[in-house]
């Protein structure tokens, strides 16, 4: 038997959640899923879906549950992180967290509302905020046929509310093509996972 030392690995780094937020109608879903697909094959980089008190539909893809059974999950601690808005209840799964601790990233759209909690839960953060004028996004709002035209002018007001104490690490505005938009957030997911690369060297 050898007497030399075994080799200690080390620990891999924590990995980010990479929060892609901004107003609805900005168009981070568009950018999140095109993100999806250019990354789909690398094991640095997970896209989770969440979890929404709402029936999915074509605009937007996710886990559904009932208001209690939200409820029950959330006290039992079976969220990463969870949030209110627009009158329901959002959440992400317990893969993230898990993922992050293990060393990977974590790509997930995030209420603006829901970055305070997020700096508390995760060791590594990264803030992504989507925007677009006023008029384009009333525009996008208004050809999805949720809301009422009340409802967009109390979305535009939390936009204009909210941005300006965000402090993000990149700011994409989402009024031109949607690819040049696109090529901001993957150069960004790239430079975020040869970062974590480096630092594992």
């Amino acid at each position: 038997m050898s007497d030399e030392p075994a080799l200690i690995q080390p620990k891999p780094r924590l990995g980010k959640l990479i929060a892609i937020v901004g107003p609805s109608g900005a168009g981070k879903d568009t950018l999140i899923d095109a993100a999806r697909l250019r990354f789909a094959d690398h094991p640095g980089l997970i896209f989770p879906r969440r979890i929404i008190t709402r029936e999915s539909n074509s605009s937007e893809d996710h886990d559904t549950l009932s208001e209690e059974r939200f409820a029950e999950l959330e006290a039992q601690g079976g969220f990463s992180l969870s949030w209110r808005a627009h009158g329901l209840s959002y959440a992400l799964p317990l893969e993230v967290r898990l993922a992050t601790e293990e060393g990977r990233h974590a790509v997930c759209n995030l209420s603006r509302s829901s970055l305070p909690e997020a700096r508390q839960r995760f060791a590594g953060l990264s803030v992504v905020l989507v925007t677009a004028p006023a008029e384009i996004i009333a525009q996008r709002l208004a050809a999805r046929g949720r809301e009422s035209e009340e409802m967009i002018r109390a979305r535009l007001a939390r936009k204009i509310d909210r941005e300006d104490s965000l402090a993000p690490d990149l700011i994409i505005s989402n009024d031109g093509p949607v690819e040049a938009a696109t090529d901001r957030l993957i150069a960004h997911l790239q430079a975020e996972l040869s970062g974590q690369a480096q630092a594992m060297e």
